[in-house]
């Protein structure tokens, strides 16, 4: 069983990685948009036209994609439209619903990347600080070039640390769904590979940089990660849905990690620890929340307006031209924890991130042009690109096309 599983774990994980670097139908409801200041126009519905259109467009596109749920969430400076089409569980089926929690991986990588930047405005660290003067000594030992690499490198990926295998990290989970494997397990393995090229030459998009980032909010804030981003994040930004992951077990109604083998096999990473994922993918939420999370990191609640146009800087190592599945093509670049890509032509600038967990891919959003927020989950990442391509891109053509208006 384990070489044919590694297998399928592996196309799951190149598909992954892709959808960070880029970027049937039942049960369908509409809910009301997340709670907001009174006379805040973000909380009101859209016209009934157009809550009809997208709700078409979301429908026919999850069973053109062949995925089995997804939850989506669109906040424009007018309107708010929460929805829900499929299921949020292959095997039982059991119908998505708007407020569903779902894992949504390397968004996470933004949250720490806001709460370093925090630290770093409250003059507890600077992001050209050397690494080493910030991790624990025994990690620091462990990188030759910690005097040499510097925070700001871990943050945008551009520090040379290779990342693990995390197919055989979760493999061994799934084989051993009550033992966890710790963060260290990882960011040993990606330390352990040495510098793939010297620090700030390249960009290579690593996990471990993000696992190295959690030990120095740790270190510099006094308390664990954990806690600093729920105190410093999740409440500010009233997510009241959200958490770092720390179990097995996601409570109350949520998106099951699963995928479908050829044979029709189902395979549900659902119940796995996520600390091996530390910093880089261990945050559990909803569209809403995330929608709330982005309005308040761009409104200014959570960090200065600097500090935002240096999240969205993408460093000149990462930028490149790519096909983003359909949205043709589009410049794409990492800044801190936060990606920048535009179709300039189109009136296509997105900021945000994607991510991709085994059963789970999330893409989250802030479209400026239309001062827009878009969270989407689907519980697949084997078609992660055909839900772009079926389901986002569409909805992104119609929302361009005037509706955003009210027209």
């Amino acid at each position: 069983m384990a070489p044919t599983l590694h297998t399928k774990f592996h196309i799951l994980l190149l598909i992954g990685i892709a959808v960070a670097a880029a970027v049937l139908s039942s049960g369908c409801m509409q809910s009301p948009g997340p709670a907001q200041e009174s006379g805040d126009a973000y909380q009101n519905p859209p016209p009934p036209a157009i809550a009809s259109d997208l709700a078409s467009i979301v429908s026919a596109g999850l069973r053109d994609a062949g995925a089995p749920g997804v939850l989506i969430e669109i906040l424009t400076p007018k309107w708010t439209w929460n929805y829900a089409a499929g299921n949020a569980s292959v095997s039982p089926a059991v119908p998505a619903t708007p407020e569903m929690r779902f894992i949504i991986a390397s968004v996470t990588k933004t949250f720490t990347s806001v709460a370093v930047q925090q630290l770093a405005e409250d003059g507890k660290l600077s992001l050209d600080d050397p690494i080493g003067r910030r991790l624990p000594a025994d990690v620091a030992e462990a990188i030759p070039e910690s005097s040499t690499i510097t925070v700001r490198q871990l943050l945008d990926h551009t520090s040379g640390i290779a990342d693990y295998d995390e197919d055989a990290i979760v493999l061994e989970e799934y084989m051993n769904p009550d033992t966890p494997v710790p963060y260290r397990t990882g960011m040993r393995q990606g330390l352990d590979a040495g510098l793939l090229y010297p620090p700030g030459t390249d960009y290579t998009y690593s996990n471990v940089n993000y696992i190295l980032l959690t030990l120095i909010v740790d270190e510099v804030a006094g308390v664990p990660y954990e806690d600093y981003v729920t105190r410093k994040i999740l409440v500010p930004a009233g997510m009241n849905d959200t958490f770092v992951h720390r179990t097995n077990h996601i409570p109350g109604p949520h998106m099951r990690a699963q995928e479908s083998d050829a044979d029709g096999t189902v395979m549900d990473f659902s119940d796995l620890y996520i600390q091996f994922d530390r910093g880089a993918g261990d945050i559990v939420s909803t569209t809403a929340d995330l929608n709330r999370f982005h309005r308040a990191l761009r409104s200014g609640a959570l960090i200065s307006p600097a500090s935002l146009a240096a999240m969205e800087n993408a460093s000149p190592q990462s930028q490149k031209i790519a096909n983003v599945p359909g949205l043709l093509e589009m410049s794409v670049g990492c800044g801190y924890g936060y990606f920048a890509q535009q179709n300039a032509t189109e009136g296509l600038t997105l900021y945000g991130h994607t991510g991709g967990y085994y059963g789970s891919y999330t893409a989250w959003y802030y479209w400026a042009e239309k001062d827009t927020y878009i969270t989407m989950n689907s519980n697949t990442a084997a078609k992660a690109g055909r839900v772009n391509e079926e389901i986002l891109a569409p909805v992104l053509r119609y929302l361009k096309d005037g509706a955003t208006n009210g027209e």
